[in-house]
């Protein structure tokens, strides 16, 4: 009897651990799939968008991690514009323009190491008049894309390398305000 109690303890804890295990993994890959498409607010929202409100200059979180082939979706509120720039770029690298005159142009446009240019957000896509509503200064959403190969197109995409991106708003008052980030992306198989 005392034997046949054993055995079948052993065989109820065999089978608890081949319930578990496959959970485990789902979890495992359920991480990683949260990674290929993550969300970042590019400033607070439009109830803080008033002129000289630092509190809107954010990106949040400050450090967005996303895998290799993945996507981040930036929630942009109001008068910002994304840029992302290639790994080994930091805060100090970009060069910021002296202050603009009155009714000057206040973005930095540092073209150095770019790896993504954002919508405009005082006009239409990539400096072209807008159609509709000739300011692009409202809700939006840009996806970035971190692919893991090169695309097709004219011209291709770029292939992402693993690494960290920084993330900066081109409103030269923005980015003074600190209003940038970094995205760090992650190679397939790489671990957390």
């Amino acid at each position: 009897m005392r034997c046949s109690t054993l055995s079948l303890m052993g065989l109820v804890a065999l089978l608890g651990i081949g319930l578990a295990a496959p959970r485990v993994l789902a979890d495992q890959d359920q991480e990683k799939d949260k990674r290929l498409t993550v969300h970042a607010a590019f400033g607070r929202g439009l109830n803080t968008a008033q002129a000289g409100n630092i509190v809107n200059d954010v990106i949040l979180p400050n450090h967005i991690k996303v895998n290799q082939g993945g996507v981040v979706h930036f929630l942009v509120s109001g008068f910002h514009q994304l840029v992302v720039y290639k790994p080994g770029t930091e805060p100090g690298d970009i060069v910021v323009p002296p202050p603009p005159p009155p009714g000057g142009n206040p973005f930095i446009n540092d073209p150095t190491n770019q790896f993504y240019l954002g919508i405009n957000p005082a006009g239409g896509p990539l400096a072209t008049p807008g159609t509709i509503d000739p300011s692009n200064a409202s809700n939006r959403v840009e996806s970035v894309s971190f692919p893991a190969a090169v695309g097709t197109g004219t011209p291709p995409s770029e292939k992402a390398e693993p690494g960290v991106y920084l993330v900066i708003c081109n409103v030269r008052a923005h980015f003074l305000n600190g209003m940038f980030a970094f995205v760090e992306v992650k190679a397939e198989g790489e671990d957390e």
